[in-house]
C-alpha cells in the first residue's frame, strides 16, 4: 500500500512539472508574437523607423543599422559617444538588384577575352 502512495506522488509531481513547463512555453510564445522580447518593442506595419541589425564589436562598442524612410543609417555606439558612419545607404534589396552588362562595341570584336574558354590559347 505504501508503494502505491509513493508512485502516485511521483506521477503527480511529473504531471505538475510538465504543466508548468508548458505554461512557460506558451507565455514565451505569446510574448514573442506581441514583440515584447525585442529591443524595438511593438512592431507595426506603418512604422517609419526600424532597427535592422545590431553587431557588438567589443564590450563597449557596437554597430547599429537603423532604417528610416527606406534609407539605412550605420551608427557606431560607444560608452561615451555616438558616431554616424554612413547615411543614405541603399537598402540591401536595392543593392542586390541585377545590373545590366554593357554590350561589346564594334572595336572590341577583334580582341580576345582571356576569361572566355573559346578565346583562351591552349
Amino acid at each position: 500500500m505504501g508503494a502505491d502512495v509513493l508512485n502516485d506522488g511521483y506521477i503527480r509531481f511529473v504531471v505538475g512539472l510538465l504543466a508548468v513547463l508548458a505554461m512557460i512555453v506558451v507565455a514565451v510564445w505569446i510574448a514573442k508574437r506581441l514583440g515584447l522580447g525585442t529591443t524595438t518593442g511593438f512592431r507595426g506595419k506603418g512604422r517609419r523607423l526600424s532597427l535592422v541589425e545590431v553587431m557588438p564589436l567589443d564590450q563597449k562598442r557596437k554597430l547599429v543599422l537603423v532604417r528610416h524612410d527606406e534609407t539605412d543609417h550605420l551608427i557606431l555606439l560607444g560608452a561615451a559617444h555616438e558616431t554616424l558612419l554612413s547615411s543614405g545607404a541603399v537598402p540591401i534589396a536595392a543593392a542586390l538588384a541585377p545590373t545590366p552588362i554593357p554590350e561589346r562595341d564594334a572595336s572590341d570584336k577583334g580582341r580576345k577575352n582571356p576569361f572566355l574558354a573559346a578565346d583562351r590559347e591552349a
